[in-house]
């Protein structure tokens, strides 16, 4: 019997595992176009050199030869559901392979979307993969010092606000002069999470430090050196980080199989709905049951990924399939959030905890990365 699970994040690393060892005789094969494996939250803080990118990152191939699994690097160009197979990019020789198989997990994770919005792609920077972390820490380290730099942050979600505490802590240690703007279309920051205690407390410690919050502030144009919006308003930077929203990958697109926004709906064993052997998990998945969605994060990634890799064994075996019960969802987030300056604040169950937040984000950070 032959697995191929397609993403070697979160959750295609849990999934692997827990296949392995609930059934060692599977053939499972493993496909990213990445050789290495890292950790998404940590990204902001490389851009203040907290951490280096060495430090949260490893080599792929021997994680995924620890679980007896047969690592291919390479693009996927398409996924055939109807025939079970997986196409991927031209080899050295000149040839795609096909690799066909019995089920499928697909976990190949999000992108960033600029939202059709023109010049935001050309003329901005990112945090959404490692590679694009350090091309933006690299242009922080290239700017010109001798005057006042203006460095907009483009999304005030959790990312956004990460990446504003660490460009404080970025130019406080170079004692460089700089504005920094968080700019965010939504009337207050942090839009996801469901209390507005916690988007106050945060944009009292963000304005303390420095941060010029502009909420209700939507981007019509991105020129070079210059940002338009839609309220007429015009901004000179020198850098643009754009931490504003993700869509789904663009692999999905042409898969003729339900979705909701572009992303794989799937049941409550985390199928693809109508699909008995093609498996969703992670950023790629679409979870909703019973009012109850699921979060996109590192913890509901790895869950998924632990109960998908049980239902296919169950369904292998003919046995009834386990029901994903989310923990971290969308109607009751829980999140550590990291604002600079080692302090934290943490959202869980409806409170706000400050004291040890940054501490036990770092903690829990650690524990992640020790998984793998």
């Amino acid at each position: 019997m032959h697995i191929v699970v397609v993403g070697c994040g979160f959750a295609g690393l849990e999934a692997a595992r827990m296949l392995r060892k609930k059934a060692k005789e599977l053939e499972i094969t493993m496909i990213d176009r990445k050789p290495r494996f890292d950790y998404p939250p940590a990204y902001p803080e490389v851009l203040s050199g907290k951490v280096t990118p060495d430090e949260i990152a490893c080599d792929l191939k021997p994680i995924v030869t620890k679980v007896r699994a047969e690592f291919i690097r390479a693009e996927v160009v398409t996924l055939d559901l109807q025939a079970k197979k997986v196409r991927t990019e031209a080899t050295s020789d000149g040839e795609e392979r096909d690799i066909p198989y019995d089920v499928l997990l697909l976990a190949i994770g999000a992108e960033q979307t600029f939202f059709g919005i023109p010049g935001a792609e050309e003329h901005s920077y990112s945090v959404n993969t490692l590679k694009n972390t350090i091309a933006t820490k690299n242009a922080l380290d290239n700017l010109d010092y001798s005057r006042k730099n203006v460095i907009l942050v483009i999304g005030a979600g959790l990312t956004g606000v990460e990446v504003a505490g660490e460009l404080v802590d970025y130019f406080r240690d170079r004692n460089a002069p700089v504005r920094i703007y968080l700019v965010e279309m939504m009337p207050r920051i942090l839009p996801a999470l469901p209390k507005e205690e916690i988007a106050t407390h945060v944009r009292r410690f963000l304005s303390h430090r420095g941060v010029e919050l502009l909420t209700e502030t939507a981007v019509q144009e991105v020129n070079e050196r210059k940002i338009l919006f839609k309220d007429g308003r015009e901004l000179r930077y020198d850098l643009i980080i754009w931490t504003a929203g993700i869509k789904p990958n663009r692999l999905l697109e042409h898969l003729d199989v339900p979705k909701v926004k572009g992303w794989l709906k799937v049941d409550p064993y985390l199928r693809v709905e109508g699909m008995h052997d093609v498996f969703a998990v992670g950023d790629t998945a679409w979870f909703e049951h019973e009012g109850v969605r699921s979060g996109q994060n590192v913890e509901e990634a790895t869950g998924q990924g632990k109960v998908a890799a049980e239902n296919i064994i169950r369904s292998l075996k003919g046995k009834k399939l386990k029901r994903y019960r989310p923990k971290n969802t969308i109607q009751n987030p829980r999140t550590l959030i990291s604002l600079g300056d080692d302090k934290g604040v943490i959202y869980l169950r409806g409170l706000m905890v400050r004291i040890f937040a940054y501490r036990l984000k770092k903690f829990v950070e650690h524990r992640y990365m020790r998984m793998f």
